[in-house]
């Protein structure tokens, strides 16, 4: 899915109540942001909007201070972070198009191909928040993973995307025949589970103070999930939930995945059942810098 994005005057203006350290932390997050998605696809695009450079944006200078003086925010902010802000107005497109119109003629058109959105650094009023991206990388992982659940489109581009947009995650190729049998009643519940994963457990999987059942259960706890997440407790079948991953030297490495958590509720009805399953692994050193793997997503294995 391409994606959109539009700078506007109401989400840069100078905000007394931010310090000039909290301001400078604001842009290098921001540049992060710019930086991935430029890097993500060249399909993807930012605009700003052409009265943005009077906005007075720190210490009563304004964006065109900064860009026709390079030492207007000298003793402000410091030298790379002006670089940082001046390379993203540098590198982005020029529009008239402005918030209203962002608002009422270009979100809503959103589509299985193509959306839209805000990028900047205060929230705008009005808009829901999965469409606006404000000053961090888990804004644009947050937005590419909602536009994701609503329009999952089939099981291979489900798990390729996910892939892309859960950095702590790495999912089994297999998940792409597996996904399916679940994918079309709850594609925002398995989002959110695997956001749980991503941004929550390795707080809990790190704790060294819990034994692997606690972690499970504080974790689950923490992030509401649906139900307690728990091990399987049959070694028996063990071999049902083990799969091969590669490591980082290319070697094939049988992986139990016992953990798992159960997706309880669909998105439809809102009807129970225990047979949805996320089954995952904690992770290794020796893959991906320890990423949380994940066997299987589907049927209750």
């Amino acid at each position: 899915m391409i994606a959109e994005f539009y700078i506007i005057p109401e989400s840069f203006s100078e905000n007394p109540k931010t310090t000039v350290p909290q301001i400078e932390a604001k842009i290098q997050n921001f540049t992060q942001d710019f930086i991935h998605i430029g890097k993500h696809s060249a399909e993807n695009k930012i605009f700003v909007n052409e009265n943005i450079y009077n906005v007075i944006f720190v210490s009563k200078k304004s964006i065109s201070d900064l860009l026709n003086d390079p030492t207007a925010y000298k003793g402000i902010i410091d030298r790379d972070t002006q670089v940082a802000l001046r390379t993203i107005f540098e590198k982005s497109k020029t529009t008239k198009i402005t918030i209203k119109e962002v608002k009422k003629d270009l979100i809503p058109k959103h589509n299985r191909d193509f959306c839209y959105g805000l990028i900047g650094f205060n929230k705008v009023e009005g808009i829901a928040d999965e469409n606006q991206i404000i000053y961090n990388i888990n804004g644009w992982y947050d937005f590419r993973r909602y536009y994701l659940s609503v329009y999952p489109k089939n099981s291979e581009y489900f798990i390729d995307e996910c892939n892309k947009y859960f950095p702590n995650l790495l999912l089994h190729k297999r998940n792409k025949s597996t996904v399916g049998s679940i994918l079309g009643d709850c594609p925002k519940k398995i989002i959110l589970h695997l956001s749980k994963l991503n941004d929550n457990f390795i707080r809990f999987r790190d704790d060294s103070t819990l034994n692997r059942t606690e972690k499970l259960k504080q974790f689950s706890i923490d992030s509401t999930l649906d139900e307690i997440a728990t091990l399987e407790g049959n070694p028996a079948r063990k071999s049902d939930f083990t799969f091969d991953f590669k490591d980082d030297n290319g070697n094939d490495i049988e992986v139990c995945c016992e953990p798992h958590i159960k997706l309880c509720y669909n998105d439809m009805d809102k009807s129970y059942s225990n047979n949805r399953r996320i089954y995952f692994h904690e992770g290794l050193d020796s893959i991906k810098k320890k990423k949380i793997l994940i066997g299987h997503i589907g049927k209750h294995l």
